[in-house]
């Protein structure tokens, strides 16, 4: 099955949004999926901003259907800011997911949003990032850059490899208040301070 167009999609979205949401909520109920978290971030004039063609859309853990909900959007044209896309499970036969930064940070699955074609042109790969190594073991990935953001994933030992997509300013560590948004081996902001970066913001990364 091809990628939809916007058309198709919007076709196909409505005559499946009643069944989706309904078997959505019976595996997903529980605290999780409850309510909407705290914006990551604010949209920025420079990302790619597209806009959700359902309401209340999944943004997920990692991009797949079964990943956990870290947040829910509001009603259909909620603008997302999108930073890259990578592959996962299919929805309605479109494999493509989008990491968003704004107004929540995880993955969207492209053929709920407005991109046209999947994947959208000038969004890069998620794997196509900048590979840096941890300085402390168990690292936090946060869900904003701030020490006071909940706690997504906790790293592994000291000198473990993470990809890094963008930076953002957050709350102090040490002095250094530069933030780096991550996408391997989870998604969420760790301090600069704990990175093998040399300095930060790093050479060659964008702000997010």
């Amino acid at each position: 099955m091809g990628r939809p167009t916007g058309i198709k999609r919007l076709a196909l979205a409505a005559a499946g949004a009643p069944l989706a949401a309904a078997l959505t909520m019976v595996m997903l109920a529980g605290p999780a999926a409850a309510a909407p978290q705290p914006a990551a971030l604010e949209l920025q004039a420079s990302s790619h901003v597209y806009s959700t063609l359902i309401a209340g859309l999944h943004v997920r853990k990692t991009p797949t259907t079964a990943a956990p909900v870290l947040a829910i959007l509001g009603p259909a044209g909620t603008k997302v800011s999108v930073d890259c896309w990578a592959r996962g499970s299919s929805v309605f036969g479109d494999r493509i997911w989008y990491l968003i930064t704004a107004p929540h940070t995880g993955f969207v699955a492209g053929f709920y949003l407005s991109t046209g074609r999947d994947p959208a042109a000038g969004i890069p790969s998620c794997t196509a990032g900048h590979v840096f190594e941890t300085l402390i073991a168990r690292l936090h990935v946060r869900r904003a850059p701030t020490t006071a953001a909940p706690v997504l994933a906790v790293l592994g030992p000291f000198g473990t490899k993470v990809t890094v997509k963008c930076w953002a300013p957050g709350s102090s560590v040490f002095g250094d208040k530069i933030w780096y948004l991550i996408v391997t081996p989870h998604t969420g902001f760790v301090a600069g301070f704990y990175l093998s970066t040399g300095r930060d913001p790093a050479a060659g990364i964008q702000r997010c």
